[in-house]
């Protein structure tokens, strides 16, 4: 016997189908409304936590380090203000990390210290992921003779010591003047002015130069990185597609190469962000950072080098926070690599 699709047997086809969707269990998977936005992000962040633990750590390091110094007015008393009956006081409940030589409050200026690494570390991430965006990119797309005379530039760019140009940079640039343009020492004076306030937007002009300099050395490293991205993405067949179909190259950076590149910048910002906190840490030690406020590379100089055998709670707790933020960093960045990375996927 022959069926036939059409009549009867259609009919009570359409009919189980129409019993299916509309039955209780398809309709609690299907029907139910989406959960908010709230909710599903925070869903995200608790299985990030329980699948990378140490990245989960990073970022609750980033996070203390950005509101420790967007509130250390608040948070901290006066972070220059000595009393010299308390010099070299160790732990108490009056100073919880102790006091300095001066009978500054330690605690008070690592606080304040937060604001230096979160400018610094956030603002050279912005920095160098611009600049090596637009070098790798498009060096990497375009190839040819262009890609070879842009390498052949950052060879010249990276030959140079990174301590020694940054050095070089910030001697120039005159980080103690906190003048110029947004405090580049150069140009009109324009900006706001540090001696007006005690927050991130004062602050922000004496870290201009530093910002500036850790950029322009960390940039020609991560442009090779972000090159190969690059050049990885565009041997794909979908970019082939899109130049056959006359998709112009602005169109095809801008929907097809960056956001396949993305995950690896992402990734690539987090560690760039422990190098910069570490780099500015380093240069303020050698006193040629920033100088007229709170720093935790700052406050492991001076005497803090003669006295901290004796007192150790000078290097200690300064030591301290450079060290939880550079590792904290560092994890985040390992864990999001893991996540964003599908070839990392399954990883521990």
């Amino acid at each position: 016997m022959r069926y036939s699709t059409h009549g009867s047997g259609w009919r009570r086809g359409a009919e189980n189908i129409m019993a299916v969707a509309t039955s209780d269990r398809v309709g609690d998977i299907y029907l139910r409304p989406e959960r908010p936005a709230v909710l599903r992000a925070l869903s995200v962040i608790l299985q990030f936590a329980r699948r990378k633990p140490l990245g989960a750590f990073g970022a609750f390091i980033l996070v203390a380090v950005v509101l420790c110094g967007a509130f250390s007015p608040w948070i901290a008393g006066d972070p220059e203000q000595a009393t010299l009956s308390d010099a070299l006081a160790g732990p108490s409940a009056d100073h919880w990390f102790g006091a300095d030589h001066n009978g500054r409050d330690i605690f008070d200026r690592i606080v304040f210290g937060c604001q230096v690494t979160a400018l610094v570390g956030l603002g050279t991430v912005v920095l160098v992921t611009i600049l090596s965006l637009l070098v790798g990119v498009t060096s990497g797309y375009f190839g040819g003779k262009f890609d070879f005379l842009v390498q052949r530039l950052v060879d010249v760019w990276l030959s140079f010591p990174a301590i020694f140009l940054i050095l070089t940079m910030v001697a120039v640039l005159k980080t103690t003047s906190s003048g110029g343009f947004f405090g580049l020492g150069r140009g009109p004076d324009f900006g706001p002015n540090p001696a007006n306030g005690e927050w991130f937007w004062y602050t922000f002009p004496r870290t201009t130069i530093v910002i500036l300099a850790l950029g322009l050395v960390l940039a020609g490293g991560a442009s090779r990185v972000v090159r190969s991205a690059t050049l990885a993405t565009r041997a794909n067949p979908y970019v082939d597609a899109a130049v056959v179909v006359g998709a112009s190259n602005l169109r095809i950076i801008t929907h097809h190469i960056l956001p396949n590149i993305m995950p690896t910048v992402i990734v690539l910002a987090t560690l760039q962000l422990g190098t910069a906190i570490l780099a500015e840490a380093t240069i303020s030690y050698l006193g040629v950072g920033i100088t007229n406020f709170p720093t935790w590379g700052q406050m492991l100089a001076g005497r803090t080098r003669d006295l901290a055998e004796n007192h150790m709670h000078l290097a200690i707790f300064p030591g301290l926070a450079i060290f939880l933020a550079v590792f904290g960093f560092n994890m985040l960045g390992d864990a999001l690599r893991d996540v964003l990375d599908p070839r990392m996927r399954g990883a521990r």
